[in-house]
């Protein structure tokens, strides 16, 4: 029998992406989930007001782990996207009836799923959510692992079979394991925010890139759109201290007409991007998860979808183990995940960072390649259908959560 201190997994990080693995393992096995910040902070990066672009693969995850219904009428569908190109030829179009389906996805408040996801934690017996903890220490033994953990200034030792590391791109748990990464300054800020334009929406998902980055603008609820707005990172002081007007002036020109002007400006955060590939995921008791294993440029929108696969993948490798009251830290079996992910992973990292590499330059052999590539790809019907789907998170192998399946 466990003592009160002893769990199957502790997930550190309790954020969009160590959340939702809690739920998904909470039916398998007795789960600590501990986090430093309170989800209702101010400071609570992960349960802000962005807008997330939740692919076709998301909302099947999050159905699965019983949470979609709780936040489905807080969800805009996604019809259509549009692609474009700051002062060059060439655009793609993206319709959720090249794929038979209704939507291409679903924007919502990041605040809203997290508060949907926290709900259904504290509602679940099975997961012990620890907040707010912060974890100083580990040592990794051959059947456990122990983490010290300091909270409300006093310091307590759990132990567990097997540890996941979900605290995010600048992880002390990462650190703590000693695994290197591979990472990329992209010198450059994504401000987020949100606007309401003077015509609708219509269910429009806008990508623009520009020589400074990409300009998004996605559908919210009243005809609101949120917007992730990348300037480099020598301007962001200049844009984050303009008033409204001026701010609103430069994203028009920015972003172009297509939705007439802008008013009602909401608050506005801003972050830094960089891409980062952790060396290694898995170790023997413990795997890394989300963007502590890979942080992408939010070139498609595709970061938040990869880190939610990888969460259904890693929850459909350990939770037949757990019921059947097997190992969950050992090494060949953390090593099957690491396999039955890395296809989705590469090709996403690919493509994100291809993107950055081939739109943010002024070279005129890169600015012709690009406007004739999407001249053909948006006059190719199966083409078209191609990055839909994998901007659906529905190509190639994935866990049976995406598919459809529990």
């Amino acid at each position: 029998m466990q003592s009160p201190h002893e769990f199957d997994v502790i997930i550190a990080g309790g954020g969009l992406t160590g959340a939702s693995l809690a739920l998904a393992l909470a039916g398998a096995g007795r789960i600590a989930l501990i986090e430093a910040v309170p989800p209702a902070s101010d400071r609570q990066p992960s349960y802000d007001d962005r807008g997330l672009a939740l692919a076709l693969s998301s909302q099947r995850i999050l159905q699965g782990l019983g949470v979609w219904e709780s936040i489905s009428n807080q969800a805009i569908p996604v019809e259509h996207i549009h692609v474009s190109d700051q002062h060059h030829f060439g655009s793609v179009r993206l319709h959720a009836e090249d794929l038979h389906r209704a939507a291409l996805g679903y924007v919502i408040k990041a605040r809203a799923l997290g508060l949907a996801l926290m709900q259904k934690i504290k509602a679940t017996a099975a997961i012990e959510f620890i907040c707010p903890a912060t974890v100083t220490g580990m040592v990794t033994g051959a059947s456990l692992t122990e983490i010290t953990v300091v909270r409300e200034g006093r310091q307590n030792t759990i132990t567990g079979r097997l540890l996941v590391a979900a605290d995010g791109s600048f992880s002390r748990l990462r650190d703590m394991l000693g695994i290197r990464t591979a990472t990329k300054d992209y010198h450059q800020i994504a401000i987020v925010t949100s606007v309401t334009p003077d015509r609708s929406h219509e269910n429009t998902a806008w990508e623009r890139f520009t020589t400074d980055g990409p300009v998004a603008l996605l559908p919210l609820a009243e005809n609101r759109c949120a917007v992730v707005f990348t300037v480099r990172s020598e301007d962001a002081g200049r844009y984050l201290a303009m008033d409204e007007d001026e701010f609103l002036s430069g994203l028009r020109s920015r972003f172009g007409a297509r939705l007439g002007r802008f008013q009602r400006l909401g608050a506005r955060k801003s972050y830094p991007l960089h891409y980062l590939v952790a060396a290694e995921q898995v170790r023997e008791r413990a795997v890394l998860l989300g963007n502590t294993a890979h942080t992408l440029h939010p070139n498609g929108a595709q970061g938040f979808n990869l880190c939610l696969r990888d969460v259904a993948g890693l929850a459909e490798v350990l939770a037949p183990v757990l019921r059947q009251g097997g190992d969950p830290g050992e090494l060949q079996l953390l090593r099957t995940y690491e396999e039955s992910r890395s296809a989705d992973q590469k090709r996403v990292a690919c493509f994100s960072d291809g993107l950055a590499r081939l739109f943010y330059s002024g070279l005129p052999h890169k600015i012709l390649f690009r406007g004739l590539g999407m001249l053909l790809l948006n006059a190719c019907p199966p083409g078209r259908r191609s990055l839909a789907r994998l901007g659906t998170g529905l190509y190639g192998k994935q866990p049976a959560l995406v598919r459809g399946g529990t």
